[in-house]
């Protein structure tokens, strides 16, 4: 697997996407995923420059987690993890096998 440039955001999505699933409701689901995050960091940048607030990355993390599983129970009615096992092992919740991820540092 080769890396891209973290300053180029086309082609981390295009790689996240690429590596991940090559099943089209998987593809949209974690591009649905890629976009939280991208959603939640540029939160969190906000409100260090403006707001002069900072939460740490591992709180940054559990507001992942509970996104994407409030999402999960709201628009997937077949979906029966709960916040234990989304918290333990979400790529097996979503029938994912194996998954590559590329993380932008903050």
């Amino acid at each position: 697997m080769s890396g891209v440039d973290a300053e180029n955001i086309r082609e981390h999505f295009q790689q996240f996407i690429h590596y991940s699933s090559h099943s089209k409701s998987r593809r949209s689901f974690l591009q649905l995923l890629w976009l939280l995050c991208v959603w939640l960091v540029w939160n969190e940048r906000n409100n260090r420059l403006f707001n002069n607030t900072e939460i740490p990355i591992e709180q940054l993390l559990e507001k992942f987690k509970y996104h994407t599983l409030w999402w999960l129970k709201a628009n997937k009615t077949t979906f029966v993890y709960g916040s234990q096992s989304w918290w333990s092992n979400p790529l097996y919740c979503l029938g994912i096998d194996r998954c590559y991820f590329v993380i932008i540092p903050l």
